[in-house]
């Protein structure tokens, strides 16, 4: 009981400050305050969780931090970890055939490349053409276009049939240059079952090349000479190389291929040793 005249005993309003809201910017217009919810509310607005009696509060998930990395070589790993856990994600089977995981999508793939495609038909060009309901100008027009596909069908054909007899002509022809020339090129490249090294090979070159090569006579004498090695391989490179020797006669590029292995194989040999 109040004494008469004495003071009113503090409430509790006063005894915390006479503020009993937890949140900041509270607003002081509210009749009845309540510091249970608005502890409640200001924990939910922090977590995100429901305020008892309230609204849920969410104030979305908490940023990510960008990893930083120390090293080039780091980031490179991080990189190819990310990119193994993806590939992993991929739906695996066991094969029983193969006797090892397989990929489902793989699988698929595989299967769909197998499937059956369709056949694709042709114009036919013996059988007689349609001319129902056309008039002699477009009927004239389709006999001439097949007359015309004809034709080149069979320029098509011809023109296949002479390369391959051609083809076979020079398989027949390669057989009798192997059994002739055999011998001279072996006499040329090689000395008791040994090759020759690059300076016996430029040296006898004028003894094998074909007719009509125009190929000058080189002397042991002269690939003496510091470079000359180097300077008359390059000369014999080039006349018996296969893009300039593509159009001449048949026993011509037999002979220049021949000839061409040949240095190469010795000039390699050259450098390896120390030659310049």
């Amino acid at each position: 009981d109040l004494e008469e005249g004495g003071a009113e005993p503090p409430m509790m309003a006063d005894l915390l400050g006479g503020n009993m809201s937890f949140r900041e910017g509270d607003d002081s217009s509210n009749p009845n305050p309540n510091p249970l919810m608005d502890a409640a509310a200001g924990d939910a607005a922090r977590g995100g969780a429901a305020v008892p009696g309230g609204d849920f509060i969410d104030m979305g998930a908490p940023a990510q931090e960008e990893v930083v990395f120390a090293t080039d070589e780091e980031r490179r790993m991080a990189a190819l970890k990310d990119k193994y856990a993806k590939a992993n994600e991929k739906k695996k089977v066991w094969d029983e055939v193969d006797q090892r995981w397989k990929n489902v999508e793989d699988d698929e793939k595989v299967q769909e490349s197998a499937a059956p495609k369709a056949k694709i038909v042709g114009i036919k060009l013996d059988g007689p053409i349609d001319t129902t309901g056309k008039d002699a100008a477009t009927v004239r027009a389709m006999q001439d276009r097949q007359r015309d596909m004809v034709e080149r069908q069979a320029a098509a054909k011809a023109q296949l049939q002479a390369q391959v007899d051609a083809k076979k002509a020079e398989e027949s022809n390669e057989v009798e240059l192997r059994a002739r020339l055999d011998g001279r090129l072996k006499e040329w490249s090689e000395e008791y079952g040994k090759k020759k090294n690059i300076r016996a090979l430029l040296a006898g070159m004028d003894q094998i090349m074909w007719e009509g090569s125009n190929w000058k006579p080189v002397s042991m004498g002269d690939l003496l000479v510091n470079g000359a090695v180097k300077k008359k391989t390059m000369l014999a490179k080039m006349k018996t190389h296969p893009d300039r020797t593509s159009k001449l006669p048949h026993e011509a590029r037999f002979i220049a291929k021949r000839v061409f292995d040949a240095l190469n194989q010795a000039y390699d040999e050259y450098i390896e040793q120390g030659g310049q």
